[in-house]
């Protein structure tokens, strides 16, 4: 992919500010782009834009081989207070996209991350075409672009990714700091020499380096045989018990289980643990990282 041309929507967040990381490394031509007014990757073009403003995206250049969707907002609780922010950002911020390329004549590869969220829970590991269930406004906006995506495409030939993530781990600018589950089982162990959760802490979910989630998503987005497709992002599974203990004893702390907090409880998804397969007998198998190794380096 040396030399191709991409776009990064959402520049400074947590995924795509490792994904500007891991295209540079290859050698990729990177246009960032946020909603803040400066970038915190300096090192390449930056631009500022609303995606829910399509006047702010004049100035972008759309003649590109990918766009890397990571612009949104996420939550919980939060979209159900929120739900207008949540649509506007994570549903009409990506049919504005779509509608520029529809008329500009540009067809780019659109890579969108999904998520767990959108899965029923199971015993057994889901592969893609297991039933959904979003419980949340956050989960069923992700759900939405994925056919909104494929919408699109139907009538507009516009190509696209979908990659479905469980639990990101890790982080390569900042040792201390790690996203989602992960990130506040580290800080309360840290800050508070206790880890807390709730129930029995036996919910299971896959864990994946930050670092290997960009791999697959821009290395397996250039096979082909990905195009226009849906998948789960392999990684480990691991209970959310074991990986709080993991972390709590590298850094001198406890674990404290709760009762779950009635909202919680009903809108937690349940076991979402990922069959790879499909990936893997696409692309074969591969993972740099593993969450031992990394809670050993903290």
């Amino acid at each position: 992919m040396q030399g191709t041309k991409c776009i990064v929507l959402g520049a400074n967040g947590y995924i795509g500010r490792h994904l500007i990381r891991y295209l540079c490394a290859i050698r990729c031509s990177v246009q960032a782009i946020d909603i803040h007014d400066r970038s915190i990757t300096p090192a390449v073009p930056y631009i500022c834009a609303d995606i829910r403003n399509t006047r702010t995206l004049d100035s972008i250049d759309w003649n590109v081989s990918y766009v890397f969707f990571f612009s949104g907002v996420t939550g919980t609780h939060a979209g159900f207070d929120k739900y207008e922010q949540f649509v506007s950002v994570n549903e009409i911020g990506l049919l504005n996209i779509l509608s520029i390329l529809r008329t500009s004549g540009n067809r780019p590869q659109i890579v969108f991350p999904s998520t767990r969220l959108v899965y029923e829970g199971s015993e057994v590991p889901l592969v893609e075409s297991a039933p959904k269930c979003p419980k949340t406004i956050y989960a069923i906006n992700k759900l939405a672009c994925e056919h909104i995506l494929e919408s699109y495409r139907i009538a507009f030939e516009i190509p696209y990714t979908v990659y479905r993530i469980c639990v990101p781990y890790g982080n390569a600018f900042d040792a201390g700091y790690s996203y989602g589950l992960t990130g506040t089982f580290l800080k309360q162990a840290r800050e508070n020499s206790l880890s807390t959760l709730y129930g029995d802490g036996l919910l299971m979910g896959t864990l994946t380096h930050v670092d290997d989630v960009c791999m697959h998503m821009v290395e397996r987005s250039a096979d082909g045989r990905c195009l226009n497709g849906t998948f789960n992002i392999p990684g480990q599974p691991y209970s959310i018990r074991t990986m709080a203990e993991m972390i709590a004893e590298k850094c001198g702390a406890q674990v404290r289980y709760l009762e779950w907090p009635p909202l919680d409880l009903k809108i937690e998804s349940g076991d979402t643990v990922f069959n790879g397969e499909t990936l893997h007998a696409i692309v074969g198998r591969g993972l740099a990282h593993n969450f031992e190794d990394w809670v050993s380096a903290l």
